[in-house]
């Protein structure tokens, strides 16, 4: 009926790990849009894959199980929740030059 199935992408295995890693890196408003659409584009994505196992489509062919994106899924929304969380200073209340000086500096 529709030819051919079409093996879908891969759902990179540290997709989680990367996203943890950006939000703990958030430093302004631009950072977390980024991550924020990343992590939530991905979800998309997950979410679709997870559509297309409990229909049983033909069409394509998913390479997880649905345990798998099950767990990504539910790992993805609390990495968004997250991201949500992070406070953004205003720039007019941050330092104007932030030096972080090694433990014990004494300078």
């Amino acid at each position: 009926m529709f030819g051919k199935p079409k093996k879908l992408k891969r759902i990179p295995y540290d997709l989680v790990s990367y996203i943890t890693i950006e939000t703990e890196a958030i430093q302004d408003a631009n950072d977390k849009n980024m991550i924020s659409s990343y992590c939530l584009s991905n979800l998309k994505m997950v979410e679709w894959y997870i559509e297309l196992l409990e229909s049983g489509s033909e069409k394509y062919i998913v390479p997880h199980k649905l345990s798998e994106l099950k767990s990504i899924r539910d790992q993805l929304r609390e990495c968004h929740k997250e991201i949500m969380k992070v406070k953004i200073a205003r720039p007019e209340e941050r330092p104007i030059i932030d030096i972080k000086y090694p433990k014990g500096y004494d300078g």
